[in-house]
């Protein structure tokens, strides 16, 4: 028994160290967001709310931020679709070569940013398309379409597809019984999908420099061309207001899975 608990008491501090080890720059962002100081400086002198207001009135801050949320919405919605419609595509289909169809879907996962950005700078600049909003929102979708496919395809997988079939049986065409029967089923992965989607996108910084042009920059990359030309500690405030939206977007995610086995629970009674 005293081995035992040795061994939990390591287990526990190991933990711990890793676990700080991961959130302790963050923690530090955070305490830097509340600095009296000019510059980023550790430790800094506290405490002020200063840098938070600076970015909550400037108006190239809020440009960034709209800027950021319009594409990463419309990112959401076509990776969403896209990656819903590929899973379920897919997974019901049987045919030759599916095992290289489903790498072509999850393949910009392994491709490294900067090959997409590239490649993306080539053909947009030859179809006018730097700069723009929904260039943007294309290109983000293409980073977004692969997490989107791997939840609701391991969704579908473990849902029975006899259920589909059954509703067919009983007189459902084919787009009442995927919107009756299969869309209720997997609407937990598919909101998962899409909340991994918008992360994926309102973060992004390397496809996003390459293609924002010379407009309104993106929040990400508003925050590295500050940190690039001067090291304001608005970029600390900036970033633990990022850290928030996380986190609160973390949340939904559980609340999403309880919702999940909630309803895999009440299903069999159904």
């Amino acid at each position: 028994m005293g081995d035992s608990a040795y061994i939990r008491r390591i287990r526990c501090l190991l933990i711990a160290l890793v676990a700080l080890y991961l959130i302790g720059p963050s923690l530090v962002v955070v305490w830097l967001s509340f600095s009296t100081d000019e510059v980023l400086r550790f430790p800094p002198h506290l405490f002020s709310w200063r840098w938070y207001g600076e970015f909550l009135f400037d108006e190239r801050w809020n440009e960034a931020v709209l800027r950021s949320l319009l594409v990463a919405f419309l990112a959401t919605v076509f990776a969403t679709i896209i990656g819903s419609v590929a899973a379920f595509g897919i997974a019901r289909a049987r045919f030759t070569g599916k095992q290289i169809v489903e790498v072509f879907a999850i393949a910009p996962l392994v491709v490294p940013p900067i090959i997409l950005a590239t490649g993306g700078y080539s053909l947009y600049f030859q179809m006018g398309m730097i700069g723009t909003n929904i260039g943007l929102a294309i290109m983000h979708t293409v980073l977004g379409v692969p997490y989107v496919y791997l939840i609701v395809s391991s969704a579908l997988t473990r849902n029975d597809p006899s259920i589909e079939l059954a509703a067919l049986s009983l007189g459902a065409n084919p787009w009442r019984a995927i919107r009756d029967v299969t869309v209720p089923a997997n609407l937990p992965a598919i909101i998962t999908g899409a909340l991994f989607a918008f992360l994926i996108s309102f973060d992004e910084v390397v496809v996003t420099v390459f293609l924002s042009g010379s407009m309104t920059p993106t929040l990400p990359v508003r925050v590295f061309s500050s940190l690039s030309l001067a090291v304001s500690p608005v970029v600390a405030a900036v970033s633990t207001i990022q850290i928030i939206i996380a986190l609160i977007l973390m949340s939904l995610l559980g609340q999403v899975q309880r919702w999940q086995r909630r309803w895999a629970e009440a299903a069999p009674a159904a």
